[in-house]
């Protein structure tokens, strides 16, 4: 109730605050103060304006802060590649638990055409790991093999021999440099065996569609880690054969990352090297 106080808090005059009341009193064709010899007093408009106003700056004042935080320094920005993401997920509460001042960023990138390293602090990308524009530090060391639901051991042709599988769908996943003809290969299985399958573009699809029993994956060491261990995938044969591809992560090449940034970064690479 004083325009000489709301001045000295908003760093203006106090004819500046009092001409823009009048001017949203004119805007709104009513008074929203009575001038009072000894200060102000609301009117039945104002009074009934106040709560509305206020509501809506206090929306204001939490959707700035759930949209851009309080300290730069403690957001970290994170493109993650969908398949990490499972992993990544699982892990999280152990980096809250840690540094739990540091907000978290993620978004899901598939390809690496999407990635734009200066738009993120980090990224963990899939891939071959040559990538011009970054630095890159390899985070896995993926071994892959047949991996498909435990019902799929039994039946007609149960999946206890490799020799099987030509009875079976494989699940192919585009876009990735090794796949069921290297594994074929290695196994020294003739590639007429191939079979019939289905292409997937993203791992977490043929991962779901393996634990469905539509079929039989190359599944990544790393990824079906957990769903082998429950039970919901099995990998009874090999041989497991080397990925051309592996998770790494990218970092700007010319620009120091951020304390919250760097905390990420370190507490990723020991919780793989404790895995792994």
């Amino acid at each position: 109730m004083s325009f000489t106080t709301a001045a000295a808090e908003l760093n203006l005059t106090q004819a500046a605050v009092s001409q823009q009341i009048k001017l949203l009193e004119h805007y709104l064709c009513q008074p929203l103060f009575q001038r009072m010899p000894r200060g102000l007093q609301l009117t039945e408009a104002g009074k009934s304006y106040l709560p509305k106003v206020k509501d809506a700056l206090d929306r204001l004042g939490m959707a700035t802060q759930e949209v851009f935080g309080q300290v730069k320094e403690q957001r970290v920005r994170v493109r993650v590649s969908g398949a990490f993401g499972a992993w990544l997920m699982a892990h999280l509460p152990d980096f809250h638990q840690r540094y739990p001042d540091v907000e978290l960023r993620l978004a899901r990138v598939q390809w690496v055409p999407e990635v734009r390293v200066d738009d993120y602090d980090l990224e963990i990308r899939w891939g071959p790991g040559v990538w011009a524009e970054a630095e890159v530090i390899q985070l896995t060391h993926a071994m892959m093999q047949p991996t498909f639901a435990p019902a799929l051991l039994e039946g007609e042709h149960p999946l206890s021999t490799a020799e099987n599988l030509q009875y079976h769908r494989l699940i192919h996943l585009t876009g990735t440099m090794s796949g069921w003809s290297d594994w074929f290969q290695q196994a020294g299985l003739p590639p007429e065996q191939l079979g019939s399958g289905d292409q997937m573009d993203a791992s977490d699809f043929c991962q779901m569609a393996a634990v469905s029993g539509l079929g039989v994956m190359l599944g990544l060491d790393f990824l079906v880690a957990e769903d082998v261990k429950a039970g919901r995938l099995v990998q009874p044969f090999g041989p497991a054969i080397p990925s051309g591809e592996n998770f790494y992560l990218v970092k700007p090449k010319n620009s120091a990352l951020s304390p919250a940034a760097q905390n990420f970064s370190d507490w990723l690479m020991e919780r793989l090297a404790a895995e792994q």
